[in-house]
């Protein structure tokens, strides 16, 4: 039996154990009816959060235990065609992505390389263009932007004559052995539908967004990625990876229901009975957001297109063949109502302390408090771990990451309840250079974070004196800390 599978066993044993003894022996201290229903409501809050830190401390173990695949090289080399949606992107990064596609170690003459550009810059589609013919590379235009980045696809996928499709992203810089790796992997087996390879960044180190991208990269792909390739569950991510045709054929296309097509689609083939494939070391380098207005764009569409996934392929989730890999794919697509459950645990908590509210935690022994900071370590100790593999470990990016993640938790709500409601989200291309929000608009943007980082602020700060309620004081300091770094980071980086 895995190590894994055992210490995700006794975590599941234990947060239960935790959980059950907070209901059954704490909340009969709790005499009001209003106070138990807010007490109701956090308990199902924290269980959700206590859900993804399960989730990662077992990845963590999983990604000790995963073994990258072995290259023994190609006897043969199956016809490939790689696609590179492109929208208003700079110019110099398309032509170095480019440049990078044609210097591949797999034969020129058996790979092909198609522009999708969905471009409203008159200037730029014509250089595009005019370097596209230059190196016979074939170029499409469209004058509208129906179905976004999947419309763009699904716009040459007539035309492609490739066997297998490869996805680059415009910023996305292939390595040289991008296609060959990914060949030899995807062809190991008829049932997999695409591979997936670790996508780093080239523009690590500008400031602490770019450090802030990368840690959510690493997260993802250092750990995340690893654990759901053991259960051949690794989610395409939308770039950087190569599909079969005849499985991107079996979905009708790329899905332009959601705008995150790339975890549609994974839903929808592994709902088939298709598997997939994770391939590290790093294939592709890409470039992240300067600017944390950028980040936040990019988050919010993040969360609008997987909850959206999760509200029209539920059925298909429940298709997917096994319990542990349906209830993983569920968690997956859950992600981002951590944002609710985040904005849900402060409200309670800043209303205990200025309304003197009463909660369960104010009842509980010391021993389970430190239980509940074991959980909430969970992505500090999973950022910790994947560095230490990576030999480049930074304290204060890791700190940046986790009260960011509190500071865009207003970002995953939003954009989360919009998907919910069926509201369609409005694409903005995210913008990975120094180019920003001006002050007032991020002003705009950022208030509410403001406020409800204000106000948890000083009700933890009102409360330090008294021995009641100071740890709760801590931290709803601490969470109000996290929803100020939005605006503060915001206006520092825009």
């Amino acid at each position: 039996m895995r190590i894994s599978s055992v210490v995700l066993g006794v975590i599941l044993v234990l947060s239960m154990v935790y959980f059950s003894y907070e209901i059954i022996f704490v909340f009969p201290k709790i005499t009001t009816a209003a106070a138990l229903f807010m007490n109701y409501i956090l308990i199902s809050a924290e269980i959700l959060c206590a859900m993804f830190s399960i989730y990662l401390y077992h990845s963590v173990f999983c990604s000790m235990e995963w073994k990258s695949i072995k290259y023994r090289g190609l006897k043969k080399h199956p016809f490939v065609t790689i696609h590179v949606p492109i929208y208003n992107e700079p110019i110099e990064v398309v032509k170095k992505t480019l440049a990078a596609t044609m210097n591949q170690d797999y034969p020129r003459n058996r790979y092909e390389i198609i522009v999708a550009d969905d471009s409203t810059d008159e200037k730029k589609l014509n250089v595009i263009k005019k370097f596209c013919e230059k190196n016979k590379i074939r170029y499409v235009h469209r004058n509208h932007r129906k179905g976004f980045k999947a419309g763009a696809l699904n716009g040459i996928e007539s035309i492609s004559k490739g066997e297998f499709i490869a996805l680059l992203d415009a910023d996305d810089k292939p390595e040289a052995t991008f296609l060959s790796h990914s060949i030899e992997a995807i062809m190991a087996d008829e049932k997999i539908a695409f591979i997936q390879t670790r996508n780093a960044e080239r523009n690590d180190g500008i400031n602490a967004i770019t450090g802030i991208g990368r840690m959510m990269r690493d997260l993802f792909f250092g750990s995340i990625l690893k654990s759901k390739d053991m259960r051949n569950l690794t989610i395409f991510c939308g770039s950087g990876g190569v599909i079969r045709k005849s499985a991107l054929k079996a979905c009708n296309g790329w899905p332009e229901e959601t705008v995150t097509e790339d975890i549609d689609l994974s839903t929808k083939l592994f709902s088939m009975g298709y598997t997939s494939k994770f391939i590290n070391p790093v294939e592709c380098k890409g470039l992240l957001p300067q600017t944390f207005s950028g980040l936040a764009g990019q988050v919010s569409r993040w969360s609008h297109g997987t909850t959206r996934t999760l509200m029209l392929r539920w059925k298909l989730i429940l298709k997917i063949p096994g319990f542990w890999r349906k209830l993983e794919h569920f968690l997956s697509c859950m992600t981002y109502m951590l944002g609710p459950a985040i904005l849900l645990i402060d409200f309670i908590m800043v209303a205990h302390l200025l309304l003197k509210i009463p909660i369960f935690h104010i009842y509980e022994p010391t021993t389970l408090w430190i239980f509940g900071i074991g959980f909430t370590l969970s992505s500090f100790i999973a950022l910790l771990y994947v560095q230490m593999l990576d030999k480049r470990i930074s304290m204060k990016r890791i700190f940046y990451y986790i009260f960011a993640i509190y500071g865009l938790s207003v970002t995953f709500t939003a954009a989360a309840a919009r998907a919910i409601l069926g509201k369609k989200f409005t694409f903005i291309r995210t913008e990975r250079s120094g180019k920003g929000l001006s002050m007032k608009k991020i002003i705009k943007k950022f208030w509410l974070e403001s406020v409800i980082g204000i106000v948890s602020i000083y009700a933890g700060i009102i409360s330090l004196s008294n021995p009641i309620y100071n740890v709760q004081g801590v931290w709803v300091i601490f969470f109000g800390i996290g929803f100020l770094t939005a605006p503060l980071l915001a206006i520092k980086y825009r």
